[in-house]
């Protein structure tokens, strides 16, 4: 192995890098020959239904977390400081209205696709199918970014080929996910989480020590200005403030957490309601510990570089800021056994959110597109086919990551912004439904359309201007005393190509470095790269068409209110066109698939007040009074935890089992309200 192994990756890094892959894998080929062995639709994807608590919270968090988190959050605090980190109080908000109003909504309609709710509700197989189409789309663009972006970083410091990892990590996660089914990425996300939380947290008490304690690293941030918690400016065009970070925060992670397909169909696993929103707010003491390491991990990186004052951005030792972090753990804490645990914890973060986005997925296309034309096939056909369908996702997504080169800016902020302009308008449909009771499949079909493209030309049109380039002041004076940054960063990449290729030569290994020195301007998030004259001049030319256009201005909104921005235009739009086309044919909507809002605002009266305007609520939408005391009655026994009538439920999954799923909507008529509490229960 010689010299150069002892500057990259030792023996213990590789084998705690394998390691993780192998029980990853290990997990999906045990759920796949243990139990019913995934021959059921329900198995493969909903885990029968019995999965416990814990797991579940931790496979939601997972799959918010992913190497784009890891690499993204570090990179933010180094060059713009630690605004985004108020972000978590918005996550906390969400998390927080999200079991409250949507976990009970989702729970008891015992949905498998979160977009059953939207045929149920506004009674029209294209609102879902609009709503299946976006989430899809948005999941592929995801899957590709979530691959492609830890595997850029990693061949920028260690020269391990990109695209090996991304076929890697790809094969891997597709092929546990299709073997073990939901299960499997559940248990696999309970065994990457821990991965993460200790790569992360070994990473910032060793980075804490060799700057000089916890006091030492803090001051230093506080003197270069990265501290910054409570910029009140209300301009929405402020690339960050204290508003963008919780109110942006808490409408992006609403979209996750209350309606995304991933968490409905994590918590719709769980055996009780009371599970099922314990879960979900398990993840808010989960969320602030991610955040607060990962934020963390930036400082101490910006710490120990300021201290040095050398930048490694600006003196070339890396091409963009996410790679600082891989950078950083291989320049500084080069021992062995923490570059592989680094490796582990990026791929981990990889593989749990793309076996979570290929198993929603899979599950949306199934239960809202396919199973209508298989009503007569086997189960164990059935379920074969949802396997078939995760290996064509797999490819899917490994393919998207060669087009998720093409970008530009920083990993984060293309995950957020496109996220947030895809997943908006969607969230604002589910509330106009479960908030309006007037709302039309009309208003709901006009309002997401054009939401969703006044987002997206709002996204993309700030990614071809590139607004707020500019980053916080870093120094390069220190960096010709300390090493000379390219020749470092080339001699470290020609050692450990030669460790994982073994046969490269030195022509050729030059020759891919310089390829992927060009590509990797992919991800180029602080603004702080030379570019050309040519980019340049393209970028001269489109800003002063767009400020002739006058829509510069617009395009510099903040990348955190695309998700407000699309909720709420969706909602206002909806509101508008319903009022305008309703008519008096019009079916009453069935209370139980609207949120009592009100019922929750007033918890502080008398509880008989509060029955009396439950009561009010279904008299006023057709239904009798004892069906609101009936209502009542569920909403206090799930108050208390209980599981109502769980044996029934079990029954008529068994029922639908049988039948083929021939009945593709749950009943909301009169006789279902008085007859099954199960399915008709909203809180």
């Amino acid at each position: 192995m010689g010299t150069g192994l002892n500057q990259g990756f030792h023996l213990a890094d590789y084998t705690i890098f394998v390691g993780v892959l192998g029980i990853s894998l290990s997990i999906g080929l045990y759920h796949a020959v243990t139990g019913g062995r995934q021959r059921t639709t329900k198995e493969f994807l909903m885990a029968d239904r019995r999965m416990k608590t814990v797991p579940v919270a931790l496979s939601i968090l997972v799959s918010f977390v992913s190497g784009i988190l890891v690499l993204g959050t570090p990179a933010e605090m180094y060059t713009h400081g630690t605004q985004l980190f108020m972000r978590t109080v918005g996550y906390c908000v969400a998390c927080v209205l999200s079991g409250l109003l949507f976990v009970p909504l989702f729970f008891y309609l015992k949905v498998t696709s979160s977009f059953e709710y939207l045929e149920q509700r506004y009674d029209s197989k294209v609102l879902k199918l609009i709503g299946t189409t976006s989430m899809l789309i948005g999941n592929m663009f995801y899957m590709g970014l979530v691959i492609y972006a830890p595997a850029t970083a990693l061949e920028a410091a260690t020269g391990f080929n990109v695209w090996a990892s991304v076929v890697a990590s790809g094969v891997i996660a597709t092929v546990y996910t299709a073997l073990g089914g939901l299960k499997a990425v559940i248990w696999t996300d309970v065994f990457q989480a821990g991965v993460m939380v200790t790569g992360m947290l070994v990473i910032v008490i060793k980075g804490v020590v060799e700057v000089g304690g916890l006091e030492r690293m803090w001051n230093i941030n506080k003197e270069g200005g990265r501290l910054i918690f409570f910029n009140f400016d209300p301009d929405p065009t402020q690339r960050l403030s204290f508003w963008s970070a919780v109110f942006g925060g808490t409408f992006s992670t609403l979209s996750i957490f209350g309606i995304g397909q991933t968490s409905v169909q994590r918590f719709c696993t769980l055996p009780t309601l009371a599970q099922a929103k314990r879960a979900v707010y398990l993840n808010i003491p989960f969320l602030i510990v991610v955040n607060v390491l990962s934020s963390l991990v930036g400082l101490v990186i910006y710490a120990h570089y300021a201290d040095l004052k050398c930048d490694p951005l600006r003196s070339k030792a890396i091409n963009n800021a996410n790679q600082l972090v891989p950078f950083y753990v291989i320049d500084v804490l080069n021992v062995p056994g923490l570059p592989g645990a680094f490796l582990a914890v990026l791929f981990s973060g990889a593989l749990s959110s793309l076996s979570s986005s290929l198993n929603s997925a899979v599950a949306v296309t199934w239960q809202d597109i396919l199973r209508y034309f298989f009503t007569k096939t086997s189960e164990r056909n059935r379920a074969l086919i949802n396997k078939f369908l995760v290996v064509f996702y797999g490819l899917l997504g490994i393919s998207m990551a060669f087009i998720a080169r093409l970008l530009g800016g920083h990993v984060l902020w293309a995950s957020l912004s496109f996220a947030g302009a895809t997943m908006g308008p969607t969230l604002g449909i589910f509330l106009l439904g479960a908030l309006v009771p007037f709302a039309n499949s009309k208003g709901a079909i006009c309002g997401i359309l054009v939401s969703s493209g006044f987002s997206l030309w709002l996204s993309i049109g700030a990614f071809v201007v590139r607004p707020h380039r500019s980053t916080l002041p870093t120094s390069t004076e220190g960096c010709s005393s300390q090493f000379n940054a390219s020749e470092f960063t080339e001699n470290f990449r020609e050692n450990l190509t030669q460790f994982f290729s073994g046969n490269l030569s030195q022509f050729g290994h030059k020759q891919l470095s310089l390829e992927s020195s060009t590509k990797m301007n992919l991800v180029d998030f602080s603004g702080t790269s030379d570019g050309t004259a040519s980019e340049l001049g393209r970028s001269a030319h489109t800003s002063q068409i767009h400020s002739f256009l006058g829509l510069t201005k617009m395009y510099e909104i903040s990348f955190l209110w695309y998700c407000a921005i699309g909720c709420l235009m969706a909602m206002v739009i909806g509101i508008f066109v319903s009022l305008i086309t309703k008519s008096e044919g019009e079916r009453k909507t069935d209370p139980h698939l609207l949120i009592p809002v009100f019922y929750h605002i007033c918890c502080c009266l008398p509880k008989h007040k509060r029955e009396k305007m439950l009561r009010t609520k279904f008299i006023r939408s057709g239904l009798s009074e004892t069906s609101g005391k009936e209502h009542q009655s569920n909403l206090d026994l799930k108050a208390d935890g209980l599981p109502i009538d769980i044996a029934s439920a079990k029954d008529e999954d068994l029922a639908e089992q049988d039948s083929g799923f021939k009945d593709d909507k749950l009943s909301t008529s009169v006789e279902s309200v008085e007859t099954t509490n199960t399915i008709n229960t909203n809180f």
